[in-house]
């Protein structure tokens, strides 16, 4: 069925470095690189308030954009290559050489940029247009970054990535976007890309001692997940759907008092305890709101069924050596919760919820936890999916609203989740208050029901 919220394209091409300016070069596969070879494509979108004509948007605006672009795919030349399994090596590798380049789309939408960008409930089906398609030349040759440029006559431009996981992980793509935005802002000035502004590609610091990369590998293999001729799952699709997404905007005093809330909560149901064992964050109290008000949602029949929260930690600083921040690729572990349907519906839910969070985020602190999340995920097979679950993405760490291609910071960013209804978006505010904006993909009645969940509860703390 064709989207009735289609865009009109006004142009496609294809967009590479400059010419020579990057060798031949083939990166490895960590094994923080393997599993998200079985994940799909991120895709976000960036909104700008901004008014432009077509005639300058095309004349004056694309011209700029494509050409900062090529500037920095020179720094950013994985994100150009394709993921290929040759024969002369064991896995898949990340390969570019001269002349590969991106599909960069620029299109046009007759509909409302304020409505499109705005927080309440907006069809799903309006979105997708807006994201720029990721397709495989094959099944055995896969790209890796799309762009998409499009513009709301007088009144916004929206900025669209599509990016496999593979290639990079949220801390990586959102060094990408605003170097690429800096340089832009810049008029294709490239001098501020020195030191760690600069992508560091040296994978050969991470060590992996306990062979992880073999174990995830052999469970690929056996999975039949991954082999020579399809190195994706994963079809591009946007068959209509009858889902909303929406934004929910939790602001500084809200997370004080559910932090309040949850130390009361736990500290007298332990009455040991004097401190916390881990760091109750924003990120944790939120996580642990957003999960409750979710299981109310959607909760099931059977009160002693597990109910599972998945969100990615960060591993650069806890690598031995450290890894830099400015290094680019895949660099998360995922971290597994889980707590009975019960426990999380009781009074004490929330502050149930925050301390699985917490502990779980502190138990990933060292190597050694870290490479302990690897073991226990393949002992239990990650490839399986157990049947009630939620997954976060996105964090308030990547700064995706400093992302400001001259257009000043974005009125509006988001993860389009494609009718995921079981994917948590997280970001920080747009308007660089205090506080997170969580991203939601549910039906109608459900979203409403959320709300009203989302809203009560913390009234009621």
């Amino acid at each position: 069925m064709e989207n009735a919220h289609s865009v009109k394209v006004l142009e496609q091409c294809q967009i590479s470095p400059p010419s020579a300016s990057v060798p031949r070069t083939s990166l490895p596969l960590t094994f923080f690189d393997m599993r998200p070879l079985v994940m799909p494509p991120v895709n976000r979108l960036f909104y700008y308030e901004i008014s432009h004509t077509k005639t300058h948007f095309m004349n004056s605006v694309i011209p700029n954009i494509k050409h900062s672009l090529s500037l920095t795919l020179q720094h950013f030349f994985p994100l150009v290559g394709n993921l290929i399994w040759t024969p002369q090596s064991s896995r898949p590798e990340i390969h570019y050489v001269d002349g590969d380049s991106i599909p960069f789309t620029v299109a046009e939408s007759n509909l409302n940029f304020n409505h499109v960008c705005g927080n309440h409930p907006r069809d799903v089906n309006m979105l997708y247009p807006l994201i720029p398609k990721l397709s495989p030349a094959s099944d055995a040759i896969i790209p890796l970054l799309a762009l998409q440029v499009t513009l709301f006559p007088n009144s916004g431009i929206c900025v669209g990535i599509s990016i496999s996981h593979a290639v990079a992980d949220g801390k990586s793509s959102s060094h990408f976007m605003k170097s690429w935005a800096s340089v832009c802002k810049l008029n294709g000035d490239t001098s501020f890309m020195t030191g760690s502004s600069l992508p560091f590609y040296d994978r050969t610091m991470i060590k992996d001692p306990n062979e992880i990369g073999k174990i995830i590998w052999e469970g690929l293999e056996k999975s039949n997940l991954i082999t020579r001729q399809r190195l994706s799952i994963f079809k591009p699709s946007t068959d209509p759907t009858e889902n909303v997404q929406a934004t929910f905007v939790i602001g500084r005093s809200e997370i004080d008092r559910l932090k309040r809330w949850i130390f009361t909560r736990i500290i007298e149901r332990n009455n040991q305890l004097k401190e916390l064992p881990f760091n109750l964050s924003s990120f944790v109290a939120t996580c642990a709101h957003i999960w409750v008000c979710l299981m109310k949602t959607l909760g099931h029949h059977n009160d002693n069924v597990r109910e599972n929260f998945y969100f990615a930690v960060g591993c650069r600083a806890g690598l031995d050596p450290p890894l830099p921040e400015n290094y680019f690729g895949n660099c998360n572990a995922r971290c597994s919760t889980a707590a009975n349907k019960k426990d999380l519906l009781g009074e004490d839910g929330i502050a149930v919820a925050a301390e699985i969070i917490g502990n779980g985020i502190q138990n990933m602190r060292s190597i050694k936890g870290i490479l302990a999340t690897f073991h226990n995920d393949e002992t239990n097979s990650f490839w399986r999916r157990p049947e009630h679950f939620f997954v976060t993405g996105g964090s308030p760490k990547l700064g995706v609203y400093e992302t400001d291609f001259g257009w000043g910071r974005p009125k509006k960013v988001e993860m389009a989740s494609f009718g995921f209804t079981r994917n948590i978006c997280l970001s920080e505010r747009s308007d660089g208050q205090v506080g997170l904006e969580v991203g939601l993909t549910l039906s109608k009645v459900e979203m409403k029901a959320f709300a009203s969940h989302f809203s009560d509860t913390l009234k009621a703390l």
